[in-house]
C-alpha cells in the first residue's frame, strides 16, 4: 500500500508540489490569526453569582442571600463543586463544573436558575462577566494634576475610558477600583429635624417626588404638531435645595431648611496606590489613584485583544480625557507573552539549527539538498500541527510550543532519505530508474516508519487522559505532537520522495560521509568487545537500573516548576478591625519599602475590594502588584525565592502585618482551582466559626515549625467589631410601627440611601440621603436618631432598640454547603511534597478536630498527586498496548518484550538527568517520561527489524547481529542526536518561559542518552536471549 502511495505521488510530483505550496500558505495564514497564549488557561468551567446587599453583615449575607442562592443551585447540571464567601454588604459564589460543560449552556442554566431565588429588597445579583481568571491582561490608574477633584476623576474611569475599552473586540468588561465614586448627598441635621418636626421619611419621599420629567403626548396647533414636556428634573445643587419638604401656613420647608446638600462620594470599599521607583529611589508616589482592570472574553486571542486595547488606551489619552488627566498603564499581558514567544522562538531556531548541523555531518556536505529535504519536515510539521489545532479550537501556548522535539519530528523522512541514498549507492550501476529505487526505497522503510509512530502516539494516549488543571496544562501539548508527528509522517512518504526525486537527480555523490565511516570503524570493535564482555556489559547494565531506581528514590517532587511571569503579587494581612485611614497609611510605607528595592520599578496596592464585588477583601487585606526590572539587573537576589525571602524580612519590621508572595496569573489560578489565594493550603470544615478559628490559628502554629514552609496564615473570621441595634417589637407595636420602618430608618441614617438619581448629560449619580456624618458618630449618638410613629409621636432609636457594640464575623466561608477556613501558604527552599509530608505528621500529631470538623488539603500537591494517581493507572495500559503493537509487528511476544527493555533503561537516564540539571520531579517530567518511552522503542524496533531480515537471508546469528548494528548506527545515532539536539536549547535556557518546558527537555535528553547505549550495545547481546526458534518476518 505504502509503494503504491509512493509511486502515484512520484507520477505526479508536480501536482504534489502544487499542493505542498498551497498547504504551506494556507498553514502560515493560520498560523498569524492563530491565538497564542503565554500560559494555557488551566481553570474549571465556572460561574460565579455576584450578591451586592450594601450595608448588612456577613451574618445577614449568608442568612438572607449565599444559603437561598446556595439551595437552588444544588441542582444545576455537571456541577463539581460549590463555594461561596459571604462578607459586609457581598456574597460571592462559585459554582465549578465537569471539563466537558458549555460555558455558554451552564451560564444560561444559571441565570434562570438565579430567576428563581427570592431576595431581600435592596440585594442585587448577577453573574460576573465571562471571563477567565487569567484574562485580566491589561491595568491602568488614571492619573491627574494637582487640584483635580478626586470624585471627576472616578467619574471619568466610570463613564468615558471604560465605555471605550468596553467597544475593543474580545473585551468583556472593564472592572474599576479605587477612586471616590460621586454622589449628591444631603447631609441631613437631626436638630432641624426635630424643631421642625420632620422625619427622615418624609425628607426622602421629597427627593424622590421632586425630581422627574413628564410626557404630555403632543398638541395640534394650527398645522404643527407640538410634542408635550414637563420638565421637573434637578440640575444641579441649587435645584435639590429648592425641593420642598413640607409647607407651614404657606411657608415651605425646603432642603436648605433642614440640611447641606453637597458633592460627596459614596462609601469606600477600597483604596487604590501607585509608586514608582528608580534604582530603589522613590520617583513618584500616588496615594489614592482610579485604577482600571480590562478583561478579555474567554477563548479570545490576547496578543489581538491587548493590540486592540493600546490603541484605545492612546486614543482615549488623545481625545476623550480633559486637559491634567492621562491613562497610564502599568500592567499589559503583551509583554509576559513577547518575552516567552521570545524564548520559545529562540529555542527552536536553534534546535533547527543543530538539528541541520546533524543532518549534515552525518548525511555528508555533498548531500546537503539531502538535508535540505528533511529539514523542510519541520516547518511543514508544524504548519500542519498549526492548522489542526486551530480546526479544533486550540490556542498555541509556552508549554505546547516548547515541547516540540524537532528530532522526532523529522526522524521518518531522515531514514527515508538515508535508505534512498543508501540504495542509490548499492545499485550504482544498475539500470534501474531513479523512480523505482525510490519507491523501494520507501516501502522498505514505510512499515516500520509507521509502526514506530503508531507506537510513539500510543504512548502520548496517557496524556490524553489526564483531567482538570494538569489536563488543561498537557492536552495542547499531547495535541501539538500528535499532530506535528502526523503530518511529519506524511510528509516523509510522500512529500520527501518527490523532493528527492528530484534533489539527487544531478548524480550521487560518495554516500558515508566522514563523521559516518569514523562512527562505524569505532562503534564495530565496540560492539565486538560488547559481545565478548558479557558479564561486564551486563554489570553495566543492571548498574544502570540501580542508578536510575536510587535516583528516583531521593527525586525531590513538585507539581510543575512556576513559570516567572517577570513581576510579583504580593498580598499584606493587617489586623481585622484596623480603620480604612489607618490601613492606607500602613499600606503606604509597605509600597515604599517594596520600591526601596533597586529590582522594583513600581508598586502598585489594591486595598479593601472594588465596588462591583468582583473580590471579597475586606481593609484588613492589601494586594500589590510589583514591577521587577529584568533578572541581570538584579543585585538584591539573583533568585525570586530569595528577593522575595528579603522582602518579607523588611515587611515584618511593620508591627502587626503578615506577607504573601505570589504572581499575577498563579494567583488567580489558585484561586480559581482550589478557591484558595495561594499555591498551597489546608481546608477546615465545621459548623462554629469560633472553633474553626481557635483550631486553624493551632494548625498555624505547628505548621510555622516546618522547614520550607512560608507565608503561613489563615482566614481571619472573627474580629469585626458591629454596632448592633436590636429592635424591641413590643415597643415599636406601641408606636404603630413595623421592624422595616425602623431598618429603613437605621439604613438611611447611618450609610444613606439614593432617593433619586441627578442626571449629567450621559452621566448618572445617585442623591443619597443620609444624616451628617457628626450627627452618627458615635453610639449614643445613635441612639439619639428621632423617629416618628404612625400618628406623628417623635421617639428615638434608643427607645425602640437595644444599641450596642459587639464581636462579629469578618467573613463567612462555605464549600458543599459547609462553613470552612483555609489556612494558607506557600512552599520555597525545599521540596512540595517533603513539605506537605512533615506538615500532614505534625498537625495529625499536634492538633486534635473535635467530632463533626475535618481537614484537607489542596493546591498543587492536590493537583499533583491526582495526576501521579492517573498516570500510575494509565501507563501501565500504554505499555500494554505498545507491547501488543510490537508482537503485531513481530508477531514474536519475546521479540516485544527485548524492545520494551529499552523502556527502564530510558526511564533511568531520565531520572539521573533532573538533579543534573538542577530540576524536581513533576508532571512536567512525568510527561516527558511519557514521550520518552514512545521514542526510545523506535530505533529498537528497527534494528529488531534488521537483524530478522538479515536471519530471514540465511545469515547466521552472531553474523546478522554484527552485520544489522553496524548497518543501523547511522540512522539509529542520527535520529538519537536530532531528538536530543532538538531539545537541548529549551533544556538549557533560562530565558522567561522556560521553566515548565525545561524538565520534559531534560527526561528525554537524559533518557534517550541511556536508551541509545541500550541498542547499540545492550540489546544485540541480549538478542540470542529473545529470538524464537523461528524467526518471523519483520
Amino acid at each position: 500500500m505504502i509503494g503504491k502511495l509512493t509511486s502515484l505521488v512520484l507520477h505526479h510530483r508536480v501536482v504534489v508540489l502544487a499542493c505542498l505550496l498551497i498547504f504551506m500558505f494556507a498553514g502560515i495564514n493560520v498560523y498569524t490569526h492563530l491565538p497564542v497564549e503565554a500560559y494555557p488557561d488551566v481553570t474549571n468551567v465556572s460561574v460565579q453569582i455576584i450578591t451586592l446587599y450594601p450595608g448588612h453583615a456577613a451574618e445577614e449575607v449568608e442568612r438572607l442571600v449565599t444559603i437561598p442562592i446556595e439551595n437552588v443551585m444544588n441542582g444545576i447540571p455537571k456541577r463539581v463543586s460549590m463555594r461561596s464567601i459571604s462578607v459586609f454588604g457581598l456574597s460571592q459564589i462559585t459554582l465549578v463544573f465537569e471539563d466537558d460543560a458549555v460555558n455558554a449552556t451552564i451560564r444560561n442554566l444559571a441565570n434562570q436558575l438565579l430567576g428563581q431565588v427570592t431576595l431581600p429588597a435592596g440585594a442585587q445579583a448577577s453573574l460576573s462577566p465571562d471571563g477567565t481568571p487569567i484574562g485580566e491582561v491589561y491595568r491602568y490608574t488614571l492619573r491627574a494634576s494637582p487640584g483635580f477633584p478626586e470624585v471627576e476623576v472616578r467619574a471619568l474611569e466610570d463613564w468615558v475610558v471604560e465605555k471605550k475599552f468596553r467597544s475593543v473586540p474580545g473585551v468583556v468588561d472593564v472592572n474599576p477600583f479605587g477612586g471616590l465614586i460621586k454622589q449628591y448627598q444631603v447631609l441631613v441635621d437631626p436638630a432641624k429635624l426635630k424643631s421642625y418636626n420632620l422625619s427622615l421619611q418624609q425628607v426622602f419621599a421629597a427627593l424622590a417626588n421632586g425630581n422627574n420629567n413628564a410626557g404630555g403626548s403632543y398638541v395640534e396647533h394650527g398645522s404643527e404638531l407640538y410634542v408635550v414636556r414637563g420638565l421637573g428634573l434637578v440640575r444641579d445643587i441649587a435645584d435639590i435645595e429648592a425641593i420642598s419638604v413640607d409647607t407651614r401656613k404657606g411657608t415651605p420647608i425646603r432642603i436648605r431648611d433642614i440640611g447641606q446638600v453637597v458633592i460627596g462620594h459614596a462609601v469606600r470599599l477600597g483604596r487604590v496606590g501607585r509608586t514608582e521607583s528608580q534604582s530603589g529611589k522613590i520617583t513618584k508616589d500616588e496615594d489614592d489613584v482610579a485604577e482600571g482592570i480590562v478583561i478579555m472574553r474567554r477563548g479570545e486571542n490576547p496578543l489581538d485583544v491587548c493590540l486592540g486595547v493600546e490603541k484605545m488606551a492612546d486614543t482615549i489619552n488623545q481625545r476623550y480625557l480633559p486637559p491634567g488627566v492621562r491613562l497610564v498603564m502599568y500592567y499589559d499581558r503583551t509583554a509576559l507573552v513577547h518575552r516567552t514567544l521570545h524564548t520559545v522562538r529562540h529555542n527552536m531556531v536553534e534546535g533547527i539549527l543543530l538539528v541541520l548541523l546533524v543532518l549534515t555531518l552525518f548525511l555528508g556536505l555533498g548531500n546537503y539538498r539531502s538535508a535540505l529535504i528533511v529539514a523542510l519536515a519541520v516547518p511543514v510539521s508544524l504548519l500542519g500541527a498549526f492548522m489542526l489545532l486551530d480546526l479544533r479550537g486550540v490556542p498555541a501556548n509556552l508549554i505546547s510550543m516548547g515541547a516540540i522535539d524537532f528530532g522526532i519530528i523529522v526522524d521518518s523522512s531522515v531514514v527515508v532519505i538515508e535508505n534512498l541514498l543508501r540504495l542509490l549507492e548499492k545499485r550504482r550501476g544498475q539500470t534501474r530508474s531513479l523512480l523505482a529505487v525510490t519507491v523501494e526505497a520507501v516501502q522498505q522503510m514505510g512499515r516500520p516508519i509507521l509502526f514506530s509512530k503508531v507506537i510513539l502516539l500510543t504512548a502520548f494516549i496517557p496524556l490524553f487522559t489526564l483531567q482538570r488543571v494538569e489536563g488543561r496544562l498537557f492536552k495542547p501539548m499531547a495535541l501539538t505532537l500528535t499532530f506535528a508527528l502526523i503530518t511529519g509522517t506524511i510528509f516523509a512518504i510522500t512529500i520527501a520522495p518527490v523532493l528527492a526525486s528530484y534533489a539527487v537527480r544531478a548524480g550521487i555523490p560518495e554516500h558515508e560521509s566522514w563523521i559516518v565511516r569514523w562512527l562505524i570503524r569505532l562503534y564495530q570493535p565496540a560492539l565486538d568487545f560488547a559481545l565478548r564482555s558479557r558479564k561486564l556489559v551486563l554489570a553495566v547494565a543492571v548498574g544502570l537500573l540501580v542508578a536510575g531506581g536510587v535516583t528516583f528514590y531521593l527525586l525531590d517532587s513538585e507539581f510543575l516548576p512556576k513559570l516567572d511571569e517577570g513581576d510579583l503579587w504580593v498580598r499584606t494581612f493587617l489586623p481585622q478591625s484596623i480603620s480604612p485611614s489607618e490601613a492606607a497609611k500602613i499600606v503606604q510605607n509597605v509600597r515604599k519599602r517594596l520600591c526601596s528595592f533597586p529590582e522594583v520599578n513600581y508598586a502598585v496596592n489594591q486595598l479593601g475590594r472594588p465596588d462591583d464585588g468582583t473580590d471579597i477583601n475586606g481593609f484588613d487585606v492589601c494586594e500589590y502588584c510589583v514591577g521587577l526590572k529584568p533578572r541581570e539587573q538584579w543585585t538584591t537576589a539573583h533568585t525570586r525565592e530569595a528577593l522575595c525571602d528579603a522582602m518579607a524580612r523588611n515587611l515584618k519590621e511593620i508591627p502587626g502585618i503578615e506577607s504573601q508572595f505570589s504572581q499575577y496569573i498563579e494567583d488567580n489560578v489558585n484561586e480559581a482551582v482550589s478557591g484558595v489565594k495561594s499555591e498551597l493550603a489546608i481546608k477546615l470544615y465545621g459548623d462554629d466559626p469560633i472553633k474553626l478559628q481557635t483550631l486553624a490559628n493551632q494548625i498555624v502554629a505547628v505548621i510555622k515549625g516546618v522547614r520550607g514552609a512560608k507565608d503561613v496564615s489563615t482566614d481571619l473570621l472573627l474580629g469585626q467589631p458591629q454596632i448592633q441595634i436590636t429592635i424591641n417589637r413590643e415597643m415599636i407595636a406601641r408606636y404603630g410601627l413595623a421592624v422595616q420602618d425602623v431598618q429603613n430608618i437605621i439604613a438611611t441614617a447611618m450609610g444613606g440611601q439614593a432617593a433619586t438619581q441627578v442626571i449629567e448629560g450621559e452621566r448618572t449619580f445617585d442623591l443619597v440621603v443620609k444624616m451628617a456624618p457628626r450627627s452618627v458618630a458615635d453610639v449614643e449618638s445613635i441612639r439619639n436618631i428621632p423617629v416618628f410613629g404612625s400618628n406623628g409621636e417623635r421617639v428615638t432609636l434608643g427607645e425602640l432598640a437595644a444599641v450596642e457594640t459587639r464581636p462579629g464575623l469578618a467573613r463567612i466561608v462555605r464549600e458543599e454547603n459547609e462553613r470552612r477556613t483555609s489556612i494558607k501558604l506557600s512552599v520555597r527552599g525545599r521540596d512540595l511534597s517533603a513539605v506537605v509530608a512533615d506538615a500532614e505528621r505534625n498537625v495529625e500529631a499536634q492538633v486534635h478536630l473535635p467530632a463533626g470538623y475535618r481537614l484537607e488539603w489542596t493546591g498543587s500537591f492536590e493537583n499533583a498527586q491526582r495526576a501521579e494517581k492517573r498516570l500510575a493507572v494509565i501507563l501501565p495500559l500504554t505499555l500494554l498496548a505498545i507491547f501488543f503493537l510490537l508482537y503485531v509487528t513481530f508477531n514474536s511476544a519475546k521479540f516485544a518484550t527485548l524492545i520494551l527493555l529499552n523502556i527502564p533503561y530510558s526511564a533511568a537516564g531520565g531520572f539521573m538527568a533532573l538533579p543534573l540539571a538542577g530540576l524536581n520531579l513533576s508532571v512536567a517530567a512525568l510527561v516527558g517520561f511519557v514521550a520518552l518511552f514512545g521514542i526510545a522503542t523506535q530505533n529498537s524496533v528497527i534494528l529488531v527489524a534488521r537483524i530478522i531480515e538479515l536471519r530471514n537471508e540465511n545469515r547466521g546469528l552472531m553474523e546478522a547481529i554484527v552485520e544489522g548494528a553496524a548497518s543501523r548506527v547511522r540512522p539509529m545515532v542520527m535520529t538519537a542526536l536530532m531528538a536530543m539536539l532538538g531539545l537541548l536549547p529549551m533544556a538549557l535556557s533560562t530565558g522567561v518561559g522556560a521553566e515548565t518546558a525545561r524538565p520534559f527537555a531534560v527526561v528525554i535528553i537524559g533518557g534517550l542518552v541511556t536508551g541509545t547505549v541500550m541498542t547499540l550495545f545492550i540489546l544485540p547481546l541480549f538478542y540470542p536471549l529473545f529470538e524464537p526458534k523461528q524467526p518471523s518476518e519483520a
